[in-house]
């Protein structure tokens, strides 16, 4: 064995696990950034109890997926507040639900997604990272304009 191909042996393992690494270190960073959305998207629930104060909190949910979507509202109903899908890649839209519980509580939540937010297998997508801090600051601005209504 020749010295030359010892070492392009060595280099095709460093790379292997170079590559390995990132591939870890990348899938971590991915799962860390989903747990904080989850986190965000549960301090943006604003949850109501009186009827006037539930009619409120819908009404200025309309007027925030209206302001913060770059499509008009499509469909209003009494759960869900809809835009469409823009035709840009990772600009984030918005639509909001409302659900009533038996015992009547009602709980506004705030949804949003970004294309090219998603790969095929449900990883991250070329543009993951722009579209969660999109997501995330519109989480808590929904949290604070919406729920702050209280």
């Amino acid at each position: 064995m020749n010295h030359g191909s010892s070492v392009r042996r060595a280099l095709v393992l460093l790379t292997a696990l170079l590559a390995a690494c990132a591939t870890d270190a990348s899938r971590e960073a991915f799962r860390h950034t989903e747990t904080g959305l989850q986190a965000a998207r549960e301090q943006a629930a604003v949850h109501c109890a009186a009827p006037d104060d539930c009619a409120r909190a819908w009404s200025r949910a309309r007027v925030f997926v209206q302001l913060h979507s770059p499509t008009r509202i499509e469909r209003i109903t009494d759960e869900t507040i809809e835009t469409r899908m823009p035709h840009e890649f990772g600009v984030a839209y918005f639509w909001a639900v409302r659900e009533t519980a038996a015992d009547g509580a009602t709980t506004v939540r705030l949804k949003g997604m970004c294309r090219g937010m998603y790969s095929t297998g449900n990883g991250p997508g070329w543009l993951y990272r722009s579209c969660a801090e999109q997501l995330r600051e519109a989480q808590l601005e929904f949290a604070r304009e919406v729920g702050g209504a209280q």
